[in-house]
């Protein structure tokens, strides 16, 4: 308080210079406090011919995204995941993600499925139902294991291409336009459909997505679909709000009795085996693993 005081007082805040870095290359500078009372990125932000955005409903708890839906960041020592809100179950679809940091994330496609354990360390590429790429470790990830390539390590720039075909039932990695080894097949055995572009990521890592808004840099030489150009958004839809205004408005609004602990949105009927804990819809108690409340093994999931 005796800071935003100090700054009160002052004739000009020196806080408003940093808004400048607001759009900066330098990711660290886009990360600063501002002075409050500026207009938050999302009420400013043109979102207008995005179709397709990361979905702030279906994201792990603290990662970060753009005002736009396009970039990702996590801050935090867990392993925090993401889908986008747009699924395809036939023909071939592709799309790019911006390597912005050069370290540990997993990047690729997962179905509904595909269970977000970030406390766990498990993401995109840990269970049956979702493939991903690490280029920072070189190794290509489906139900926990791992497949290692002699492609280079990627490094801030890198453009990551992850191209889904459904009719030949195969997922290809490229790193600036070269394939990163031979196509995968195995998660076909578990999903047939439903696929979502998908990332996780580790510490201070970060990168942004381009689902057909704007030009590939590196697009394959198959014919392939862009997800910006079948899937609709509405206004609404568009919305990201900063957590700690999504956390307000929380409060503010009246949750009804019974809903789930973990979304506030849907009943919470479920009870997990055989801790006996309840309080879960059935769609989150679907993605756990462990009891949020004691973290016992679920072994049953009762209505």
């Amino acid at each position: 308080l005796s800071i935003c005081n100090r700054l009160a007082s002052l004739d000009s805040n020196p806080l408003l210079m940093l808004e400048g870095w607001l759009n900066d290359d330098n990711f660290c500078k886009r990360e600063v406090v501002v002075a409050n009372g500026r207009v938050l990125s999302y009420l400013r932000f043109n979102t207008d011919g995005i179709n397709v955005m990361l979905n702030h409903n279906d994201v792990s708890e603290y990662l970060k995204l753009s005002p736009d839906g396009l970039e990702a960041r996590s801050d935090v020592s867990s392993f925090e995941s993401v889908r986008c809100t747009f699924q395809v179950s036939e023909g071939v679809w592709y799309y790019e993600a911006l390597i912005v940091t050069s370290g540990v994330m997993q990047i690729g496609w997962a179905t509904k499925n595909s269970k977000f354990l970030n406390l766990e360390g498990y993401g995109i590429g840990d269970d049956e139902f979702s493939v991903s790429y690490d280029g920072c470790r070189q190794l290509i990830w489906h139900n926990a294991n791992s497949v290692s390539n002699n492609h280079p390590q990627w490094k801030p720039g890198d453009i990551l291409g992850c191209l889904l075909n459904m009719d030949s039932q195969n997922i290809v990695f490229y790193l600036n336009g070269k394939p990163i080894s031979t196509p995968h097949s195995e998660v076909f055995a578990h999903a047939k459909m439903g696929f979502f572009a998908a990332a996780s990521f580790m510490s201070f890592q970060q990168c942004r997505f381009n689902f057909g808004k704007d030009p590939f840099l590196y697009p394959p030489a198959i014919s392939f679909c862009k997800f910006n150009d079948y899937a609709i958004l509405s206004p609404d839809q568009k919305i990201i709000l900063p957590r700690k205004k999504k956390m307000e408005e929380l409060q503010e609004g009246s949750v009804p009795d019974g809903s789930c602990h973990l979304c506030y949105d849907k009943p919470g009927l479920v009870i997990l085996q055989p801790c006996h804990h309840r309080g879960i819809c059935a769609v989150c108690a679907s993605m756990l693993e462990r009891c949020p409340f004691c973290r016992a093994a679920i072994e049953k999931r009762c209505l």
